[in-house]
């Protein structure tokens, strides 16, 4: 239990501190650029992070084989260098073909370097994500802090020399301090190089497929609910100054996030462990706990939201951003409620369900998408009735689904054991 609690205070204290620098410049952003230009940085700012994320999805797989080798003694096997490879391919691909579409080049104004940037952001964080998933299934935490860490710092850096040397506030800027703090997997490449059984015997190919085809979806559709939701809001409802306020408070409203991202970084090699064991006991108690802490969470988020949300936001964002109670508190209560589906959709990929979390994740973007395309309200109601039905349809979905899964593997279990 204390080295436990060790390692959680050690991530927490690295999640909060890039969490809080992210959450910085952000905030710098927001008040060096115009509301309309710092709604086309979320809007990019949002595609990035969507691929990003679906990378993120091999975070958790290359963690899983890295905890699964270290129990065994070994090194990461080379297949989860494979997944992540074959990943970066396919978001490339992607990435290429939407921003070839009129939507792409409405969310990039059309620049050919904010382009560019986008796509090197996805080399960048193949990388970044193969580092980090390495080192976390090796218990390699302060290696893997100082990543965490580091990309932060070097975003907020990057940005603060470009103010200092007095370049005009622009959209473009925003962007490349964004995707340079990405490079820090640099400091990393001799501990990968290392951290993998390079020489050992490839996954067949068919088997990676499959794999990065679930997760990448998953993910893919967790963004748009999360850091990709500004980009959803735009693509189907246009831009708007009451959009803008909104989809400020929704990227300010993921800084809470930070604190369920130790736990969550911890769930994939801790469910492994406690599923090899046989342990279906501790998983259950903890969907109990997940349950009731998200419901609690999100009652104090909504009276939170609803009595300080307003001035909060203006306070550090600037009076431009002003929401209302209602919306203030409905953002938090649907973010403290995502937090749970974070950590339940984690144990099913600890469980290698991976289809199931890619069900999961479709059937919340489908429920925001359609309610904000035939909802007969303001463009500002249908967006925050779509990140709200997005958070509780992900939060139903994915406990059903691990509970199914635990019971499953429970009755595998009494079969083995007779």
């Amino acid at each position: 239990m204390s080295r436990a609690r060790r390692q959680l205070g050690l991530l927490s204290v690295s999640f909060f501190a890039a969490s809080g620098l992210g959450l910085l410049l952000l905030v710098v952003v927001a008040r060096w650029l115009t509301p309309t230009e710092n709604l086309q940085f979320q809007a990019v700012w949002a595609l990035i992070f969507t691929f990003a994320s679906v990378l993120g999805s091999l975070e958790q797989e290359v963690a899983r084989q890295s905890t699964t080798a270290a129990l065994e003694q070994r090194r990461t096997p080379v297949g989860a260098v494979q997944a992540v490879g074959l990943a970066a391919v396919a978001c490339l691909v992607l990435l290429a073909a939407f921003l070839a579409t009129p939507s792409g080049r409405e969310v990039v104004h059309g620049s050919l370097p904010v382009l560019l940037l986008s796509l090197l952001s996805v080399v960048n964080f193949a990388m970044l994500i193969l580092a980090r998933g390495v080192l976390l299934g090796a218990h390699a935490l302060r290696g893997y802090s100082a990543l965490l860490v580091g990309e932060a710092v070097a975003r907020v850096v990057v940005l603060a020399a470009l103010i200092a040397t007095g370049v005009d506030a622009a959209v473009l800027w925003a962007v490349l301090a964004t995707v340079a703090g990405s490079l820090v997997w640099v400091g990393a490449l001799s501990r990968l190089t290392r951290g993998v059984e390079w020489s050992g015997a490839r996954t067949p190919w068919s088997t990676v497929a499959g794999t990065v085809t679930a997760l990448g979806i998953a993910n893919g559709l967790s963004a748009l609910v999360l850091t990709g939701f500004p980009a959803v809001v735009v693509a189907i409802l246009g831009k708007s100054p009451d959009l803008a306020v909104l989809i400020a408070v929704i990227t300010l409203s993921r800084a809470p996030l930070a604190l369920m991202a130790p736990v969550q970084a911890l769930t994939v090699p801790t469910v492994v462990r406690w599923s090899r064991s046989g342990d279906t006991r501790r998983l259950t108690r903890a969907l109990e706990l997940i349950a009731g802490g998200s419901a609690v969470a999100a009652l104090l988020g909504a009276l939170v939201g609803y009595v300080i949300g307003p001035w909060a936001v203006a306070l550090v964002l600037g009076a431009d951003y002003r929401p209302t109670p209602v919306t203030a508190a409905l953002v938090a209560a649907a973010t403290c409620v995502m937090a749970g589906a974070l950590l339940q959709a984690a144990a099913l990929v600890a469980l290698q369900r991976y289809w199931l979390v890619t069900a999961c994740w479709a059937t919340a973007i489908a429920s925001a998408a359609l309610l904000m395309l035939v909802a007969p309200w303001s463009a500002e109601h249908r967006a925050l009735g779509g990140f709200t039905i997005a958070s509780l349809t992900a939060f139903v979905a994915t406990a059903i689904a691990v509970r199914s899964s635990v019971t499953t593997a429970g009755r595998s279990d009494q079969r083995a054991a007779h």
